[in-house]
């Protein structure tokens, strides 16, 4: 192999990692400019699942024990969320951002509206599960997984407030 064999490899090499380099960049530009809207499509979908998994578990009467209160907390917290998440979403796809302190605001109240939510399942599954009367197993299991969900979703609401708040970006 000649000297002018191995510059042309190298110069060849240097291109192929420039290209990397700029879909690399490319990448990471597009990760910065859509983060904001890739956690709100995982919360409308945590959410989604919460709601779909907390209605097959209140068509069993001895969970909630007829608790209306709870069942509003349980349904206010995941259906707002719901219309919020994909109003924003929306939103951004028309071109529109609020700002990073409306963000952050969404992001602590949704906390607050999860905690509540996931505190009151886990409340009553506690205390319809030392009743007397029990209902079928998969009730049970429906209705700890919506709580489940309930939380986790509280950690990603935590970690976009964290993240906007740090970067103080817009949505």
């Amino acid at each position: 192999m000649s000297a002018g064999d191995r510059e042309a490899e190298a110069q060849a090499k240097k291109g192929d990692e420039a290209a990397s380099n700029d879909r690399d960049s490319r990448a990471a530009a597009a990760v910065k400019q859509y983060w904001c809207v890739g956690l709100r499509a995982v919360e409308l979908i945590i959410a989604v699942i919460a709601i779909g998994l907390i209605v097959g578990a209140l068509y069993s009467p001895q969970v909630v024990q007829s608790d209306h209160r709870h069942i509003a907390v349980i349904y206010s917290a995941y259906s707002s969320y719901i219309i919020i998440t994909g109003v924003l979403i929306i939103a951004r796809l028309f071109g529109e951002s609020p700002g990073w302190r409306t963000s952050i605001g969404f992001s602590v109240l949704g906390v607050i509206m999860f905690t509540a939510a996931a505190a009151v399942i886990f409340y009553d599954w506690h205390r319809s599960y030392y009743a007397n009367l029990r209902p079928n197993k998969q009730a049970y299991d429906l209705l700890i997984a919506s709580g489940v969900f309930s939380v986790i979703e509280v950690a990603v609401f935590l970690v976009h407030a964290f993240i906007t708040f740090r970067e103080e970006a817009d949505y």
